[in-house]
């Protein structure tokens, strides 16, 4: 009971501006979740039918040590008894907002796609000002990704039938959840990625209104084997670096500083190129690139990994 409420814990509202959606809906032994964006929905042993508050049902769940007795008492709280523990839950009796997979099924590797979700994510962008930056474009055979520093296509082999802008949030759940999909039903405005029977994870979509991604993913480049030696000395200077975050490349070192004056440097034999870069940015490749193109600064400098490709832009002098 408790993996099942866990399953659906992600999509329930942090926010009380509609409490029904800080509850989860229990009816034909299911247990579903829904936060105006997310909606998760997995199986659960109890053949109840209540909206009980989310939050304290878990914690209440966490805390039985032996066999779960779960009834509704007569105020409309579904009561939690083990062994000597015994909690109430609150309920609420207004209808609870639910939506249900919609679309065209769609047949795919998940595995692949779970793969690449989680080689992909940290490039997601959090920029409230370019929502459709917020999510993975699913396009063709690849998942697109962009923080408006770097950006990343992973090949993943398979075409969906029409672009999907998965958000964050969703793809963060995926990942929580660990499992690969089975398959997918998609409709103009949702995804929903199934697991098994009555288990699932619904999302609305983001726009896939994105610039022209070739322009950038098709200019070539001279790639050169990465040195993972400039990791360990980004490790080494971070707590060195000012609050922009610059690291400055140098022939035969990386330095947090332009010139020799306070600062620390970590030497990387056969470095010999120039530029300045985001030390954040600068570790996102790190066991993702193996080759990179680094003297295309101030351009964007090219870099490739398995079934993946991608650039980094630097930063201004």
């Amino acid at each position: 009971m408790l993996r099942a409420l866990k399953f659906c814990q992600g999509a329930v509202s942090k926010k009380d501006f509609i409490p029904a959606l800080t509850h989860f809906r229990i009816e034909n032994r299911t247990v579903r979740s829904y936060n105006g964006m997310l909606a998760l929905c997995s199986p659960i042993a109890l053949d109840i039918d209540c909206s009980p508050k989310a939050e304290p049902l878990v914690k209440a769940i966490g805390h039985c040590d032996e066999t779960v007795t779960l009834s509704l008492t007569p105020t409309g709280r579904l009561s939690v008894k083990s062994g000597s523990f015994k909690a109430l839950i609150d309920c609420v009796q207004e209808e609870v907002p639910h939506v249900v997979p919609e679309g065209e099924r769609i047949d795919f590797d998940g595995q692949t796609l779970l793969t690449a979700l989680e080689t992909i994510y940290p490039f997601i962008g959090n920029d409230a000002s370019r929502p459709w930056s917020n999510g993975v474009l699913l396009k063709n055979q690849s998942a697109f990704a962009t923080n408006n520093v770097t950006l990343v296509e992973y090949w993943i082999g398979v075409t969906f039938p029409r672009e999907c802008n998965i958000p964050r949030a969703c793809i963060k759940e995926m990942l929580r959840i660990g499992e690969p999909p089975l398959y997918a039903q998609v409709d103009t405005n949702s995804i929903t990625f199934h697991y098994g029977p009555d288990s699932w994870i619904r999302t609305q979509l983001f726009s896939t209104e994105w610039p022209d991604l070739a322009k950038v993913l098709e200019t070539p480049a001279q790639h050169k084997a990465l040195d993972e030696s400039i990791f360990n000395g980004l490790e080494k200077l971070k707590s060195f670096v000012d609050k922009q975050g610059h690291i400055f490349f140098k022939p035969g070192q990386i330095c947090t500083s332009r010139d020799d004056g306070e600062g620390a440097d970590f030497e990387v034999t056969g470095h010999e190129y120039e530029g300045i870069y985001n030390i954040e940015m600068l570790m996102l490749l790190k066991n993702v690139v193996k080759g990179i193109d680094w003297g295309m600064y101030p351009n964007p400098c090219m870099f490739y990994g398995d079934r993946l490709r991608g650039a980094i832009v630097g930063m201004r002098g």
